[in-house]
């Protein structure tokens, strides 16, 4: 499965589920804009700016990568939910990852990755505030403790280009703005495989960001983290329940 950057080699291997090979969508998006203040959960959810260094016509050139993650432990020293191939070129010597909120679109808070799964088979990562000042994000979602099962009913919320400022004729001078968008209504197609597979659409930017499963009680949990896909009709994440004595060990 591909992450969702158009340099790396795994990007040639499986191209057509990358989720920065950007196409136009067949069917209506889906997706919606979130809310601020209309749902709990979107207040955990974060926009990262990785710096990457990457090999381009045999010389090495830095970028910014753009990822999601999502806070599953409260308090200052929270942990944080994202993919393992957004930092797979992570480069720490040309600055820290950035995390950025809805509500803090102009101040970065710093993290720190603790460890990730090294691989796209094991594409997650778990990261950390580098200070104490890790109150721009004031919500959190547990991870859900039972494994993904075909047919659940799910949402997938990532940080992605807006619709209406993603216009082709854009520029590198002119990033577009991104947002908060989820698929409020898709479902489960594959749960007992690594990855696992589901019919939500996510683009690029949603890599790190959550696959959610509501509770009878109105609340959600995070099932997994949106991995790769089409951004058609397609997404892979890898399931969370693996995760939870991991991050227990880091508590």
């Amino acid at each position: 499965m591909p992450p969702f950057h158009a340099n790396s080699p795994l990007s040639c291997l499986l191209g057509a589920l990358t989720l920065l090979m950007l196409s136009q969508p067949l069917v209506a998006d889906p997706r919606i804009a979130a809310d601020p203040e209309a749902l709990y959960w979107q207040a955990a959810m974060a926009r990262l700016e990785i710096p990457v260094i990457r090999s381009v016509g045999g010389r090495m050139r830095h970028f910014t990568e753009h990822c999601s993650a999502t806070a599953i432990t409260p308090g200052p020293a929270m942990l944080l939910l994202s993919a393992w191939h957004c930092f797979e070129d992570y480069a720490a010597t040309q600055g820290a990852i950035e995390l950025f909120t809805q509500h803090s679109t102009d101040t970065a808070l710093p993290l720190r990755l603790i460890v990730s799964g090294g691989s796209m088979s094991e594409d997650w990562a778990i990261l950390t505030p580098l200070t104490g000042n890790a109150n721009v994000i004031n919500a959190w979602i547990p991870l859900a403790t039972q494994p993904a099962q075909r047919g659940t009913r799910v949402i997938a919320a990532g940080f992605a280009p807006l619709a209406d400022d993603a216009a082709p004729e854009r520029t590198a001078e002119t990033p577009p703005t991104r947002g908060l968008l989820y698929d409020s209504d898709c479902v489960v197609l594959m749960g007992n495989t690594r990855p696992a597979k589901s019919d939500c659409i996510a683009k690029k930017g949603a890599s790190g960001g959550a696959i959610l499963r509501r509770t009878p009680s109105g609340s959600v949990r995070v099932l997994g983290v949106i991995s790769a896909g089409d951004g058609e009709s397609v997404s892979y994440f890898h399931p969370t329940d693996t995760l939870i004595s991991r991050i227990r060990s880091l508590r």
